[in-house]
């Protein structure tokens, strides 16, 4: 095979599994300010506004402009990996029920690309239109 179709075709894979990720993220106060509560990809993703009112109960106002949906988890073999920074660790351990604390106390902007996940499914059926999953591609294979 010639190195121009390998590169094609790579693409093309790619394509198909990081195609439903969003173009940009958005915080939840620019998503309630919308009148359509969409995020756009290739197709275009609309968010339930039970959702959106979900997480305007459990965050408080002065932090809906620091929180930038959608959720994205990347898997890899088992585990669920949480991309994203301190605020989105916090909501999903508040819907996990693990923490107490509260998010104003936090250091927000403080990357975290290592959070694991096990109850990934727990997540996404509390807020299912703010949840996206992409996978990891093995480069060592």
């Amino acid at each position: 095979m010639s190195k121009r179709l390998i590169n094609g075709l790579w693409k093309a894979e790619k394509e198909k599994i990081y195609g439903s990720l969003p173009r940009k993220k958005m915080s939840l106060e620019s998503l309630l300010e919308t009148p359509t509560f969409t995020i756009r990809n290739n197709q275009i993703s609309e968010v339930n506004r039970i959702d959106l009112d979900y997480l305007c109960e459990i965050l408080p106002s002065s932090l809906w402009g620091e929180l930038y949906l959608p959720l994205i988890f990347q898997k890899r073999k088992q585990l669920y990996i949480l991309l994203g920074a301190q605020l989105e660790k916090w909501i999903v351990e508040k819907i996990l029920d693990l923490t107490t604390t509260s998010p104003l106390l936090l250091d927000i902007f403080t990357p975290r690309h290592d959070y694991f996940v096990y109850h990934y499914q727990r997540v996404q059926k509390t807020i299912p239109t703010l949840v996206f999953l992409t996978f990891a591609i093995d480069s060592q294979r």
